[in-house]
């Protein structure tokens, strides 16, 4: 799968990322490197992300591109097809998809303002981290960072950053998306603890209605204190179960999470025995029980750390499913939790 980022006609990617600190370069170093974190304007500017997105009307044209006529010589209209294009800075057009009759346009500085509103921020606060372009503007992404908790106990200062993941579609197929996503600072693995009455997704359609719908972001996706902290008791109860190597938890999690498969072949249960060896290398490394003991949450670590990163060699893979909350990377994760705590 490739990257799918969208590059103007000078070959620029449409990305822009922060820079510095223990933040990870994208796999594919395309984008703009930005020191720090940035505002709305600077980072959209950047990824050249600001373009406007205009609603029209579908006219049909025959195979030479010329429009087809009724007998009163007026162009034939589809009243029941709309179609999204994109206006560029540069005043050029690039068409982007067919859509319903239904569909209201939200531009990407829009969608971002929203997403700054949920949280709490102003457009000229600098809490950027990423911003990006994909399918020749027909979807856009960014990042917005929370800040930081640390699972502590007992000095073991595991830093935890929050970030929003915010994405918008004008293509009629991805709808307006918040996502809470929880990133270890040590490895940059994706977190999906699934704190049971939690929503961790708030999902949009670009319909007629979507801005009252939207006024309930903040309450479904808990951005609050209450909430970190309530990631922070869920993760210090994963660091108070005990699990050393050859011992029956850390066999039952395992097994549980990667299981024998019913009429294993030779070759099947060599790959699986591959996966366990790999979990097992990342289990005692100085990220996971090198750094913070052999326990429940350096193990449920070590699992997602595979998952995120080591599963297949094929990284834009390993991001998206890490990324979607229906995949069966995300169901392992919520299964290595509740097994780590059974």
């Amino acid at each position: 799968m490739s990257h799918e980022l969208d590059f103007t006609k000078n070959g620029k990617a449409r990305m822009a990322y922060a820079t510095g600190g223990d933040r990870a370069i994208p796999w594919h170093r395309l984008g703009v490197p930005m020191e720090g974190l940035q505002t709305v304007e600077a980072m959209l500017q950047a990824a050249d992300a600001d373009y406007d997105v205009l609603l029209t009307r579908v006219a049909a044209v025959d195979d030479s591109g010329e429009p087809i006529r009724n007998a009163d010589g007026s162009v034939v209209i589809i009243e029941d097809s709309r179609a999204t294009i994109r206006q560029n800075t540069d005043g050029s057009i690039d068409p982007i998809a067919t859509v319903g009759t239904r569909y209201v346009v939200r531009q990407n500085r829009e969608v971002l303002e929203r997403a700054l509103a949920v949280v709490g921020a102003s457009s000229g606060d600098a809490v950027m981290d990423t911003v990006g372009v994909l399918r020749g503007g027909a979807r856009f992404f960014a990042t917005i960072e929370l800040g930081a908790t640390f699972v502590d106990p007992a000095g073991v200062n595991d830093k935890i950053a929050r970030y929003l993941v915010v994405s918008t579609g004008h293509d009629g197929v991805w709808p307006i998306r918040y996502a809470n996503t929880d990133i270890r600072a040590v490895c940059q693995n994706t977190v999906v603890l699934g704190l049971r009455n939690a929503e961790r997704v708030f999902t949009a359609r670009h319909t007629r209605n979507v801005d009252t719908v939207l006024e309930d972001a903040r309450t479904v996706l808990r951005l609050s204190t209450d909430w970190s902290e309530k990631f922070r008791l869920e993760a210090e109860r994963m660091l108070s179960v005990n699990a050393p190597l050859r011992s029956k938890k850390l066999s039952d999690v395992l097994n549980g999470v990667f299981p024998v498969g019913r009429d294993e072949t030779p070759r099947q249960k060599k790959n699986r025995e591959d996966t366990l060896d790999s979990v097992l290398s990342l289990y005692v490394n100085d990220r996971n029980a090198g750094g913070y003991g052999f326990n429940g949450w350096a193990l449920y670590n070590a699992v997602a750390e595979y998952l995120d990163h080591a599963r297949t060699d094929d990284k834009m893979s390993n991001a998206m499913a890490s990324m979607d909350d229906t995949s069966s990377v995300t169901q392992k994760k919520l299964l290595t939790h509740a097994l780590v705590l059974n």
